[in-house]
């Protein structure tokens, strides 16, 4: 019998991460901790520091110290001491060190080549040195969607042969028996007035200021709200918050655009269940979680016809362009006219969730590993 293939999982961003990267950690943790025990061993390489959050700028440059020290020299020593077979990591980079490990990395989408301008000069030139290396070093990289693999295919053509396209299952929620005292007054703040719901970070690359230009040109014949949740991306060049504030205050949205600011993961049901629609205008993404965080709560889903978001939604979501804005304007107009339409949707939503889920995405992954280990191999 074949020793169990020990597989190491870098698992510092389930301290670290707040949005989609901490959700992709954590389900595919559990779903590999619960699939064919006998011929894997799973091992957590987790960091005892905990993450500074602040502003401060001495903080931030702690902040990445620490993840330098943590990533090059601390990881790969961990692996080396319980005898990896296998090293996987899930957030672009991998230790520049040797270790007799194979290596897994996920590149989550190619924004850093395809939008460049959300970065800082300096930061941009580190994460492509350290992404770079860690693509040319994986024995396999995998992406959430067949449009990352399509866009980093054109600027790592050389290394296409190793990736390979794992899709994603839904977020897994325990719901509190009751909202905390921020979400219920969130919902307070609304009271009994519809809303559309956006679920995200406050980031260029999603077009809020957009949504909220519809809003206002939709609340010309109907009474409806819009909650955004999510925080502001720390990162000033990807931050679009005072835009967004300057677009309400511009159309005299005040009352009628709110936020909740962060929300942790239990209080998300209360939300979701009390939204009439979910909205994603995003002009990229690299799979688009809160798609099937919509379909989970039964709600009809509008996106962009852009990036991987018809990929994943398929003909289970209202599409627009995220340029035009008089299409989204008659999506959002048509669903809250056509009770027929908003139901068939989420039907349809229904049924096109049952296409994603983490035990296939586990077993893709330790199929990936098989091979790469030669578990398999006579």
């Amino acid at each position: 019998m074949n020793k169990p293939v020990r597989i190491g999982i870098d698992t510092r961003d389930l301290k670290l991460a707040t949005t989609g990267t901490k959700t992709y950690l954590s389900e595919l943790l559990k779903s590999i901790k619960n699939t064919n025990v006998e011929h894997y061993s799973i091992l957590e390489f987790g960091s005892i520091w905990k993450p500074y959050w602040g502003k401060n700028i001495i903080g931030k440059i702690y902040e990445h110290i620490n993840f330098f020290i943590w990533k090059q020299f601390t990881l790969p020593l961990k692996s080396l001491l319980s005898n990896s077979d296998l090293l996987i990591c899930t957030d672009y980079y991998l230790p520049l060190l040797k270790i007799k490990a194979k290596h897994i990395v996920v590149f989550h989408d190619a924004l850093i080549f395809d939008h460049p301008s959300y970065y800082h000069p300096a930061w941009l030139k580190w994460f492509k040195f350290i992404s770079l290396n860690a693509a040319k070093k994986a024995d396999a990289i995998i992406v959430p969607s067949v449009f990352s693999l399509s866009r980093l295919s054109i600027f790592l053509p050389l290394l296409k042969e190793k990736m390979h396209v794992i899709y994603q299952g839904p977020k897994t929620i325990e719901q509190r028996i009751a909202p905390s005292l921020a979400t219920q007054t969130a919902l307070d703040n609304i009271g009994n007035i519809p809303f559309l719901l956006h679920v995200g970070g406050l980031e260029k690359r999603k077009n809020i200021p957009f949504l909220i230009k519809a809003l206002h040109e939709v609340r010309k014949s109907k009474n409806i709200k819009l909650l955004l949740v999510g925080r502001p991306n720390p990162k000033i060049y990807n931050n679009s918050y005072q835009e967004i504030i300057e677009t309400i205050k511009n159309l005299n949205l005040e009352n009628d655009v709110h936020f909740t600011g962060y929300v942790p993961d239990e209080d998300l049901p209360f939300i979701y269940k009390r939204a009439m629609a979910y909205i994603l205008p995003s002009t990229y993404e690299g799979f688009g979680i809160p798609i099937l965080e919509g379909f989970q709560y039964h709600l009809p889903v509008i996106v962009a016809n852009n990036s991987c978001l018809t990929e994943i939604g398929g003909e289970a979501v209202s599409t627009f362009s995220p340029f035009h804005l008089n299409q989204l304007v008659d999506r959002i107009n048509e669903l809250l006219e056509n009770s027929t339409y908003r139901n068939l949707l989420v039907e349809k939503g229904n049924h096109r969730l049952t296409h994603f889920n983490w035990d296939k995405s586990a077993s893709d992954y330790l199929h990936i590993i098989d091979n790469i280990t030669k578990l398999n191999a006579n």
